[in-house]
């Protein structure tokens, strides 16, 4: 098995070797074409080595990181032939122009046919095994078995192809080539066509069909290929226009081979960056700075070709000094605003928005403006960071006592991933931590940028405020559920001891009424006896009368008020040497709302009851004041609260019974020991007399 420290050795030293040989081959059909007095054409000599370069770094990039992915070995090969193109080529044009050289015949052979497998191998197997390097299914081997073929037999009849070669677009003699089998190898290229054409077709048809099947990370690869594949469209529109204006001419060839050469460069970066994406965001900045200065030189060379040109046709000269320097000055003019023009597209390509955070809040609110149901707030908002960022991974985590639970995602954490690569953000409302905003960075290992961070931050600040407003809806939805709740078992529990206890009671006094009605005149002793009975029975009655209206509320609150309700209850639990409960309170307090009695009287029973059972203290105070709110104080000298406390139904029952309200509650451990309990009921919100 290739391990990947070999598969890292043998691809970049072919890369190296590659460039090696590219280079010695562009020195030498240089010097060739100058020694000869004939011009040096500017896309074959200088392009050829650029695109040879492509293939030689994306293919070595991607072999050494994925070994068995041949994606990344087809371009290493592409690169070696176009290397070994190059050199063949110079090699032999030096030969015949400046002086005889050994081995010409041998470098004129390999520049005749080495050139078909670069051309076939990217549109036949790198679409068939784009982006994972395998096929789609086993239905495509045909496809794949067709291409290989095809890009076999085109090669071996070229290679060996007898005579000369002017027939086929290549004029040079074939030293290698087949006596007398030129019939057999025109048949043979002729058998190879179609299946040429169906590897090619089928190749994109996969694409296709994978693009159609694909989601997350392999539809956002397919993307990658698929916009590289329009910009060969445009480019080879463009390309193409030139020849329908000045018609064949020098000019015309070398903008179009420049234009082709260009789209075949962005389809081979747009392949390596698909596939690596995720693993290569450490040279993410190499990649960022290579598309935009290619893209700006690519620019340049077409901006002062058209010019020169252009004006050279228009005004009937060629090589002139003068149009050469203005075009040169309106590229230099142009150049700055090209450069930033395109690094902002890139950033965009690479990063999102994050150079742009107006436009990131804008889109933000106004997402948020058309949302309706609070429960999709926060997922439009990660929604919205993820999309921004290119984030494979965002989400908003809300505190729920002393932890935070996930309320809303988009994506998910891939599984190279660590928890260290998490990025967390505070959600802070009013001072208070309302959740967490949690990030995955583009790629593991990768840290967020200071421009990321800052609208990061300032995103996040929005968010806590909506987060803060989901969980006042959240709260508000449950208090209301809670209301229904406990209105209904309110009235199941009158409606079982009206109809199961004071119902039945009733019903036996009516019949003994009636008995007491018959018997009246013929056994009087019978009636004295069931006249007692009825009395009796009319006191239960009454009895459960009382206990079902004290349910609704404490009947000492109505004789005696909140204080004196207070003073009764503590004078009847206040022990000989045990508890001793004080109560601290105005003497003649102002009226109080009912509904602000009941759970303040219900609060303090509870708090009292808690210090009678499991705070050990020998003192107890429960202090009230009146200002603008009620406040209700009860403290202890007991033992204080546990360390790893867990709020009981006692508890979260006197928190409800203020939150109802719109006040609050606080159990803390005192400074001194022991523990107090702080409840503020607002007296504003509630009218006098309501329950």
């Amino acid at each position: 098995m290739l391990t990947q420290q070999i598969a890292r050795r043998l691809s970049w030293s072919n890369a190296a070797v590659s460039f090696l040989l590219v280079m010695t081959g562009l020195v030498i059909s240089v010097l060739a074409l100058t020694i000869s007095g004939q011009g040096v054409t500017f896309s074959h000599q200088f392009f050829t080595p650029l695109l040879t370069a492509t293939y030689c770094v994306v293919g070595a990039l991607v072999a050494s990181r994925h070994p068995r992915n041949p994606i990344g070995w087809i371009y290493c090969a592409i690169g070696f032939l176009s290397a070994l193109n190059m050199l063949s080529a110079g090699y032999a044009s030096y030969s015949e122009l400046v002086m005889p050289l050994p081995g010409s015949a041998l470098a004129g052979w390999f520049s005749i046919w080495i050139w078909i497998p670069n051309v076939l191998l990217p549109i036949t197997f790198t679409l068939l095994l784009f982006p994972d390097g395998k096929l789609l299914s086993g239905r495509w081997r045909p496809v794949a078995w067709a291409a290989g073929v095809a890009i076999a037999a085109c090669t071996f009849s070229l290679a060996f192809y007898p005579g000369s070669l002017t027939e086929l677009g290549i004029s040079a003699s074939n030293p290698y080539g087949i006596v007398g089998g030129a019939e057999l190898l025109n048949a043979l290229m002729i058998g190879a066509a179609p299946l040429l054409l169906l590897g090619i077709s089928g190749s994109i048809a996969s694409i296709v069909v994978r693009f159609r099947k694909a989601a997350g990370r392999e539809r956002a690869q397919l993307k990658w290929l698929v916009g590289a594949g329009l910009l060969v469209i445009v480019g080879n529109v463009l390309g193409s226009s030139p020849w329908l204006i000045w018609k064949d001419n020098p000019m015309t060839q070398e903008i179009a081979i420049v234009v082709t050469d260009i789209t075949i460069m962005s389809v081979v970066i747009a392949t390596g960056i698909a596939i690596l994406r995720y693993q290569l965001w450490d040279i993410h900045i190499f990649i960022n700075r290579t598309l935009v200065y290619g893209s700006l030189t690519a620019l340049i060379v077409v901006l002062y070709i058209v010019i020169v040109g252009s004006l050279g046709a228009l005004l009937q000269t060629s090589g002139s000094l003068l149009i050469s320097l203005f075009g040169t000055g309106i590229v230099a003019v142009s150049f700055q605003p090209l450069r930033e023009r395109l690094q902002r597209e890139v950033n965009h390509l690479m990063y999102g928005d994050r150079d742009d955070p107006y436009a990131v809040l804008g889109r933000l609110s106004k997402r948020l403006e058309v949302v309706v149901a609070a429960q999709s707030v926060l997922p439009t908002i990660v929604d919205t960071v993820a999309d921004a960022f290119k984030l494979p991974y965002a989400a908003i985590a809300l505190k729920e006592g002393e932890t935070f639970a996930v309320a809303a995602e988009h994506g998910h954490m891939s599984g190279r991933h660590s928890d260290g690569d998490r990025e967390i953000l505070p959600l802070v409302s009013q001072l208070e931590t309302i959740g967490q905003l949690i990030l995955a960075p583009r790629a593991p290992g990768e840290q967020f940028s200071q421009t990321d961070r800052r609208l990061l931050e300032t995103i996040a600040r929005q968010a806590g405020v909506a987060a803060y407003n989901v969980r006042l809806t959240q709260e508000l939805q449950r208090s209301r559920e809670r209301l229904v709740t406990t209105r209904e078992e309110e009235r199941r529990r009158l409606r079982r001891d009206l109809h199961d206890g004071l119902g039945p009671v009733l019903a036996a006094m009516s019949f003994k009424l009636d008995a007491i009605y018959n018997l009246t005149d013929a056994d009087p002793d019978a009636v004295k006896k069931m006249a007692a009975e009825l009395k009796t029975q009319m006191q239960e009655a009454l009895a459960d009368i009382r206990r079902i209206a004290y349910g609704l509320r404490p009947p000492a609150l109505d004789e005696l008020g909140l204080i004196g309700a207070l003073k009764e209850h503590i004078a009847s639990n206040n022990q000989g040497q045990g508890l001793q409960i004080t109560l601290e309170a105005p003497e003649s307090p102002r009226p109080l709302p009912a509904a602000v009695e009941v759970a303040a009287y219900r609060i303090a029973l509870e708090a009292m009851t808690n210090v009678n059972r499991h705070a050990g203290a020998g003192h107890c105070c429960v202090r009230l004041s009146l200002l603008e709110d009620l406040y209700l104080e009860i403290t202890d000298d007991g033992q204080g609260l546990p360390k790893a406390v867990r709020a009981g139904v006692g508890l979260a029952s006197m928190r409800e019974r203020a939150e109802e309200l719109g006040g609050s509650c606080v159990v803390e451990v005192l400074p001194n020991g022991g523990t107090g309990v702080l409840a503020r009921l607002p007296l504003s919100s509630v009218k006098i007399g309501s329950d």
